[in-house]
């Protein structure tokens, strides 16, 4: 015991000669003054460090390894640069700005400022698609341009990106793939929003570094960060909305050491049926769920590991099944509200497991990833004992990435993925909607990224093969699918403007619905057939942004044409089983996307506090032969006004939105689809804070204020002619405390 004692000490003591001190200290540059409480974050560490009243933050780092450095502080435009060794202080001077364009993303698996970024990416701060309160994932990312939200009732919602949803959008939960059973228009994306602090959505084909399926685009969702160094912090966030007598609570709580960092958190929901604008409800439309949060993260001397951990289960009602011919669309709107489940009804739950490493070399940098995810699916039908549908899906997934920097201007990035998935159904279950079947997935990719003065140009190649074995069905043998798929994308950026265009292709194998489905889809209210001679769908797409930025004011355009060939959809059979109507699986040659996404925001000088901001999106396809493709979103504009006060008061109103989305009538529909009138809904809050540092803040507001009855074309319940929720008010209250350690236990 004494040798091991004495070793220890001496390793520590080595350690610590190794060990130096870097200070990063922020400035204003235009009044060359210090700036406090600015956020200072290591990549390689994973560490948050806030400046003090000197502008300082001090890291202790290993000699011998560059270090990737982000500072962002409000209203100032953010920096990301690299510090190498022999750098003890490093002084660092933020433009103020009004707007800022250069934000830093994450999606592409390392940091990356957006005006840097060949490829257009939307990203959005959880905060502020909250602000006007949200009952689901799904809503919040609506707000964003281009995406949509394709709902069955309030609690199963889904992203549409493009007009492709389901199977064609990937998400993304810090770089995992999360797979939920989500080809059924019934199944939503499985998690909830807590802990998630930020999303970053791709548009289009984005096979290269996702993987394939991602025609339409991809999700990529963002943890939040860990508390600063050496500190603890409390989070808690409660809502209730009139609406459906409903509400949400969360809670996190943060611990940050100066190696390791951890989270927990949790939340729950709970909703009876919503009121329409007639004051009837909609008949089993309740819901309710439960998520919790665990993630961890440790900093070695040249390598950075972290561990993390979702669960949700939820429990939703479906509206607008029924058995009954003699049904009308009134039998679903009812005088008197519930709570408590009733068939038919989903049981969610959703296990998420993901451990990853990185290694850091100064001329190349190392990731490997594993990950899990559970999901099991029950759907009652008729009886609480016996389940129509019940089915487990078990996925590994793993991912190897090697990021070679040959250069200050050059990096070369190369991967393997893999995915295995196991689709069993119970035996219990009184329908067999798709055999049991398993299916691995194997992908590699080669990426290069030059930068040269103002030009940005990146262009790779990937290979994705699928191959479906185990198929429990007779005379049916394993099926492979393989794709060769590119993308090159080059920018050129200013500080006022950034040009990008980008070619890309995408492929994606059949699903196992499309091949084998062959029977009753409750939730989705058909009965589906599949085609086991499908073919892959193969897109190509041309994608353009054009951005202006100015100190106040910005203006992003991006127009897009998208090229899929060999589309698969549903197709009506005209016939009906046991009163369910039949649709089987089928292709078209040839379909075309195209339409543009707008956004606009003002920030005027004469009122530093006024913002207005305004997003457009439109979207029009085309198909050779019949109508194919339905639930086109319709055209859509939104308008956000934001009032932000500088008031010094203890109990002051921070901030006031008003936010107004119009959508336009929707005539290209598909057969045996009904078209889509125009409506409009408008939406406000308002939120005060109290104390100097906003520890306690009040949120309060209303969605559908003006009552309109509507109902959205990607509606699931448009079928039953059910309108969308009437007025609903909400009221939320939060709490953030932060402290740092007293005596700064576990340095080491």
């Amino acid at each position: 015991m004494k040798y091991a004692l004495v070793v220890t000490v001496l390793i520590l003591a080595f350690n610590s000669l190794l060990a130096q001190q870097l200070t990063v200290q922020v400035f204003d540059s235009i009044r060359n003054v210090p700036l406090s409480n600015a956020t200072v974050y290591c990549v390689e560490f994973d560490q948050t460090v806030l400046t003090n009243t000197d502008g300082k933050s001090v890291f202790t780092v290993n000699t011998g390894s560059c270090l990737n450095i982000k500072v962002v502080t409000l209203g100032y435009r953010s920096a990301f640069f690299t510090l190498c060794e022999g750098q003890s202080l490093v002084k660092i001077y933020l433009l103020p700005v009004h707007l800022d364009m250069h934000e830093v993303t994450v999606s592409s698996g390392a940091l990356i400022q957006s005006n840097k970024n060949p490829f257009h990416i939307e990203s959005q701060k959880m905060s502020s698609l909250g602000v006007i309160s949200n009952l689901t994932l799904g809503e919040a990312l609506a707000k964003i341009p281009g995406v949509y939200n394709a709902a069955l009732g309030n609690g199963i919602s889904k992203p549409v990106i493009r007009g492709m949803q389901g199977m064609r959008v990937v998400t993304l939960l810090n770089g995992l793939r999360l797979e939920g059973q989500q080809w059924g228009g019934d199944h939503g994306i499985g998690i909830t929003s807590l802990g998630v602090s930020a999303v970053e959505v791709i548009k289009g084909p984005a096979s290269l570094l996702y993987g394939a399926d991602a025609l339409g685009g991809v999700v990529y969702l963002v943890d939040a960060p860990f508390a600063p160094s050496n500190a603890r912090s409390v989070e808690f966030q409660s809502e209730g909305f009139s609406n459906t007598l409903g509400g949400r609570a969360q809670l996190i709580y943060k611990e940050s050491y100066r190696k390791f960092r951890w989270f927990v958190a949790s939340t729950y929901s709970n909703h009876a049926d919503f009121q329409l604008p007639s004051g009837k409800f909609a008949k089993n439309s309740r819901f309710n769920d439960f998520g919790a949060k665990v993630n961890m993260s440790y900093t070695g001397k040249r390598s950075l590991y972290s561990l993390r951990y979702t669960a949700s289960h939820s429990v939703v009602g479906i509206p607008g099944h029924t058995h009954d011919s003699l049904a009308t669309p009134l039998t679903f709107q009812v005088d008197e509200r519930a709570r408590t489940y009733e068939l038919p009804a989903q049981f969610f739950q959703n296990h998420l497991i993901q451990a990853t490493a990185n290694f850091y070399r100064d001329k190349s940098d190392v990731l490997f990833m594993y990950g899990a995810t559970l999901n099991r699916l029950i759907e009652f039908d008729e009886k609480v004992t016996i389940p129509s549908l019940s089915m487990f899906l078990f996925n590994h997934l793993a991912q190897l990435r090697w990021q070679i920097k040959w250069n200050p201007r050059t990096k070369l990035t190369a991967g393997l993925q893999a995915m295995t998935q196991d689709n069993t159904n119970a035996l219990n279950a009184s329908d067999t909607l798709i055999p049991n079947a398993q299916s691995v997935d194997l992908g590699g990719y080669v990426s290069v990224n030059h930068e040269r003065k103002k030009w940005n140009v990146q262009a790779g190649i990937r290979y994705d093969r699928r191959t479906i074995f185990g198929i429990d069905l007779p005379h049916q043998n394993n099926l492979s699918f393989n794709g060769l798929n590119g993308s090159i994308g080059v920018v050129r950026s200013s500080d006022k403007f950034v040009w990008r265009t980008s070619l890309s292709t995408g492929f994606r194998a059949p699903h196992l619905t499309e091949l084998f489905s062959n029977g009753y889809h409750h939730g989705a209210l058909r009965y589906e057939v599949g085609d086991a001679a499908l073919v892959p769908e193969k897109a190509s797409q041309l994608d353009v942004t054009i951005e202006w930025n100015q100190a106040h004011g910005a203006l992003v355009l991006n127009p897009f044409v998208s090229y899929i060939r060999d589309y698969i959809y549903l197709e009506p059979m005209g016939m009906l089983f046991d009163g369910i109507p039949g649709y089987r699986y089928v292709q078209n040659n040839e379909v075309l996307f195209s339409g543009v996404d707008l956004s606009y925001h003002v920030h005027p000088h004469f009122a530093h506090g006024l913002h207005w901001e305004v997003s457009i999106s439109y979207l029009n396809v085309s198909s050779l032969g019949d109508s194919s493709v339905s639930m086109i979103p319709q055209p859509r504009m939104q308008n956000v006004l934001r009032y932000e006060f500088e008031l010094k008061n203890f109990i002051r109103l921070k901030e006031v939105n008003v936010q107004s989305t119009l959508m336009g009538p929707q005539n290209n529909v598909a057969y045996l689809e009904t078209t889509s009138k125009a409506y409009h809904v408008l939406d406000f809050s308002l939120v005060f804070a109290f104390g100097k540092t906003d520890q306690f803040t009040i949120k309060g507001g209303g969605r559908n204020v003006l009552n309109a009855t509507y109902i959205d074309h990607l509606s699931r319940l448009k079928n039953i002619q059910m309108p969308f929720p009437g007025r609903n008010f909400f009221l939320g209250v939060g709490y953030n405390f932060n402290s740092n350690f007293k005596n700064k236990p576990y340095e080491n």
